[in-house]
């Protein structure tokens, strides 16, 4: 019985010498378990496999149409080329055939580049010319 005593003496003490904790920024009603990968030479899980790289090694999948703008054209024995812009200013150069957010360059000729835009089933052609003060 005495046992029994202290031992509820003993807890009671641990219980009321203890402080609240400051509560922290990260807080929530919902706990977020956070993640960190390290490669070591593997692949990272997290990007996709499919869908981002084009023949040359670029990457433009992504780029949405309505978001370029065509800077330059250029042309040389093995076609015609596009420097285009995204929205971010990132640069990038197009060719005939790559790939681009829901369709794919169909034509680059000296006044424009033509992309051809697949919807829900429909072929769109999207141009988007030169303009002229970017001209020479």
């Amino acid at each position: 019985m005495l046992h029994l005593v202290v031992g509820n003496f003993l807890l009671g003490l641990l219980l009321f010498n203890q402080t609240p904790s400051a509560p922290s920024a990260t807080d929530t009603l919902f706990p977020v378990e956070k993640w960190h990968y390290t490669a070591k030479g593997r692949r990272d899980p997290f990007v996709p496999l499919v869908g981002t790289e084009l023949s040359q090694g670029g990457k433009t999948s992504h780029l949405s149409v309505e978001n370029l703008t065509l800077i330059g054209i250029l042309w040389g024995d093995k076609g015609y080329y596009a420097l285009v812009k995204d929205g971010l200013n990132n640069g990038y150069i197009l060719r005939r055939g790559d790939r681009v957010a829901g369709g794919k360059v169909a034509e680059i000729n000296r006044r424009a580049i033509i992309f051809q835009i697949v919807h829900a089933g429909v072929v769109t052609k999207y141009e988007l010319p030169l303009k002229e003060k970017e001209r020479r």
